[in-house]
């Protein structure tokens, strides 16, 4: 997701049931802001036990500048799994394109 220049990595429960035993697999390494960590590695994208309906979690990548400017990928796919509380598995795959936003004007808005 774009928000005001910077590009944060969002998981969102969207349906109206808890999610549990949600594992994230992002396809591409992608660095934090520090430049260093690759935030595939969270603790968050291993296994989250129990995902509460409409419960989101944003994780800054960074300004959309450093990002196009730096060798990170521009198109990644995450799978992501869980299960519901009837113990039915699901399996999701979004495939993510970055370049969309690569020649939309935008500016970082500060408070």
């Amino acid at each position: 997701m774009l928000d005001r220049g910077f590009f944060f990595l969002v998981l969102k429960n969207i349906g109206e049931q808890p999610a549990t035993k949600v594992v994230t697999k992002i396809g591409e390494k992608i660095m934090g802001p520090d430049g260093k960590s690759d935030l595939n590695g969270l603790n968050l994208f291993r296994v989250l036990e129990f995902f509460a309906p409409g419960r989101e979690f944003r994780i800054l990548v960074g300004s959309a500048t450093a990002y196009f400017a730096s060798e990170q990928p521009t198109k990644f796919t995450a799978v992501i799994t869980y299960s519901d509380q009837e113990r039915n598995n699901y399996t999701e795959t979004i495939t993510h394109d970055l370049t969309v936003y690569k020649d939309l004007p935008y500016e970082v808005v500060r408070k």
